[in-house]
């Protein structure tokens, strides 16, 4: 009877110790430790918006966030209900680094401080569309957070609408432009009856200027998915061909991957088309923003063409795998191999100084073959996708890594928000 009664009170005890961890409030709870948890932040331009999940407890009175700036110890910052599980701080400073942490209080207890989160606002977000992991992404200024993400068949080209928030999703099986609002949910469908290889948005006159593969064309029609024309191109499209389209020049640019030349379509009546030989391996096609005419990544270095269709060709020791340009100062942001050192390098051309090469990164990080830039009067950083590693990597313009997520496949196409 006696060994009964132990056995009983040893049951009872570890029932009871089993119960009293799984208090969330208790320091011994294997899953909080005390603490809230599912602690999260995201930034959209000066406003940092951080989460966390409710605690279940049932004298809880209140949350206290606290708060640190760049290299800044935690201090207590804000008072939060215990009714809510988030708070917006803003205005929020640009490029500089803010951390969070949460703590919960009960009446007569504190609980334990939670994980602690970091970002860093910025004036832009990016939009990453990953056509072999089948996704589109949302990530904040610092390429740190997901801000949103939803699943498409075939995403092989992005482009967002400045003016309406829009994003633009090409689908290459479906055959189709999907219109998302920014949260990437559906609004709209564009259909085109041809795969679509790349596309330029012309925000200004609400077109979208479409590389069709299928029937080797250019299909032109509306934001709204109104058709206007489609042009039979003089050339053989490839997978790998990119457009874009030069405001300052009312022209089309197109590159095809392995044609070793560049074309111009004229935007009006006639629609000519003007080739551009020479070029090894063209890669991305981008508008001059400052003076027209156009920039392209190619095997023979990065090489201009004018809006006079004079014709400039910057590094041409290097294999150029990506470029993107400064809108706001007109710098050439890019990434490739030199080949005299057989060396990575990953720098930006500076207008003002006659495109003068400025080095930024080196061998030490290679195989850089995506390259955003943060569009800004001074250089405010850019972001790349390293092959060896599949992540994303945000840098600022003295190269120090700020960000970085993962993990992207081979094919991807970048917008700004």
């Amino acid at each position: 009877m006696t060994v009964i009664i132990i056995i009983a009170a040893l049951l009872l005890m570890n029932s009871c110790s089993d119960r009293e961890r799984t208090n969330p409030f208790d320091p011994n709870n294997p899953f909080t430790h005390g603490a809230p948890t599912n602690v999260r932040v995201k930034s959209h331009r000066n406003t940092i918006e951080l989460r966390w999940s409710k605690m279940d407890v049932e004298d809880l009175s209140h949350y206290q966030i606290y708060r640190a700036k760049e290299n800044a110890e935690l201090d207590s910052f804000r008072t939060i209900s215990a009714d809510m599980n988030f708070f917006f701080d803003t205005p929020a400073k640009y490029d500089t680094r803010y951390r969070y942490a949460v703590q919960a209080f009960t009446e007569y207890d504190a609980g334990t401080l939670s994980d602690t989160v970091s970002i860093i606002p910025g004036p832009v977000n990016f939009v990453i569309a990953d056509f072999y992991n089948f996704v589109v992404r949302k990530l904040t200024y610092d390429a740190e957070h997901i801000m949103a993400v939803n699943y498409f068949p075939s995403p092989i080209a992005v482009e967002t609408h400045p003016q309406e928030g829009n994003i633009y999703i090409a689908e290459y099986w479906n055959q189709q432009i999907t219109v998302t609002d920014p949260e990437l949910n559906p609004i709209n469908t564009l259909g085109l009856n041809d795969r679509p290889i790349d596309f330029a948005l012309d925000a200004a006159n609400q077109r979208l200027y479409v590389l069709g593969v299928d029937q080797n064309q250019l299909i032109i029609l509306t934001t709204l998915g109104t058709y206007i024309e489609s042009i039979s191109l003089p050339f053989k499209l490839a997978v790998k061909s990119h457009i874009c389209y030069d405001s300052l020049s009312s022209c089309a640019w197109i590159s095809v991957s392995g044609r070793d030349s560049l074309f111009r379509v004229q935007i009006n009546d006639t629609y000519q088309v003007h080739v551009y030989p020479g070029i090894i391996d063209p890669k991305k096609v981008y508008p001059d923003p400052i003076e027209g005419g156009c920039w392209a990544a190619s095997d023979s270095g990065i090489v201009n063409i004018g809006k006079d269709e004079s014709i400039d060709t910057y590094l041409k020791n290097y294999i150029i795998y990506d470029i993107s340009i400064n809108p706001t100062n007109g710098d050439i942001y890019y990434t490739g191999y030199r080949r005299t050192d057989q060396q990575w390098e990953t720098g930006f051309l500076k207008r003002d100084a006659d495109f003068e090469p400025v080095p930024i990164l080196f061998d030490n990080l290679p195989y850089q073959y995506h390259i955003q830039v943060i569009p800004g009067d001074g250089q405010r950083g850019f972001l790349t996708r390293q092959f060896g590693s599949c992540n994303l990597l945000r840098f600022d313009n003295s190269g120090n890594n700020i960000g970085e997520t993962g993990w992207y496949s081979s094919r991807l196409d970048i917008a700004l928000e």
